[in-house]
């Protein structure tokens, strides 16, 4: 009979099982107790390291990046604002003096979309100067039939330019170019008109652009 001291032990020794660790071992995931030393394969961050995917000591983890456009993110451009930067010049965006006289005669035949008050009223202020230079030099300076004849063709090339910009110009306000007609009314028809070319634009995109 074997004694707890001697050769012989009444309980011998079972095999390790590979899936526990052994005694003094840390398990998978764990740091090694004070002064050991980590498994063979480990390697035990230092002081002032961090671990894959952690923040260091005094480092803030960064924030996930907001999605642009999404529920948590910038939002996105909302209903009416202008698409691809500034309004266009037939979105009733506004424009200086030397741009509204070239772009009203490159559109001296489109009665669609808009026109701002300073793309009407500044080739408003272009025409005017223009018909006092005309008249100087084809009725007072020419005269006679072939003075009046070139001014005639000077005023309709004219209205052929106007005619569409004060249709547009009722567009931005969001009112029919039929409206147009109403300056055959003597007297009132042109001051409610004019009231209506002096009028702003419907601010962002209206029934007809």
């Amino acid at each position: 009979m074997s004694t707890p001291n001697g050769p012989y032990d009444q309980y011998p020794p079972q095999p390790q099982d590979p899936g526990q660790p052994s005694y003094g071992q840390p398990s998978y995931g764990q740091q090694p107790p004070y002064g050991q030393q980590p498994p063979y394969g480990q390697q035990q961050p230092s002081y002032g390291q961090q671990q894959y995917g952690q923040p260091g000591y005094g480092q803030q983890q960064q924030p996930y990046a907001s999605y642009p456009g999404g529920p948590y993110g910038a939002p996105g451009p909302g209903y009416g604002a202008p698409a691809g930067g500034p309004q266009g010049y037939l979105s009733g965006g506004p424009v200086g003096f030397g741009d509204a006289i070239k772009l009203a005669f490159q559109n001296s035949f489109v009665y669609q979309g808009r026109a701002s008050r300073s793309a009407y009223w500044w080739f408003t202020l272009f025409a005017f100067i223009f018909y006092v230079i005309v008249d100087l030099i084809f009725l007072k300076g020419i005269g006679g039939g072939a003075g009046v004849a070139l001014y005639a063709l000077f005023a309709i090339a004219m209205v052929v330019v106007t005619l569409p910009l004060g249709i547009r110009r009722l567009h931005d306000t969001d009112r029919s170019g039929w409206w147009i007609l109403i300056a055959l009314i003597p007297i009132v028809g042109s001051i409610v008109l004019l009231v209506f070319t002096l009028l702003a634009g419907t601010p962002g995109p209206n029934r007809f652009g």
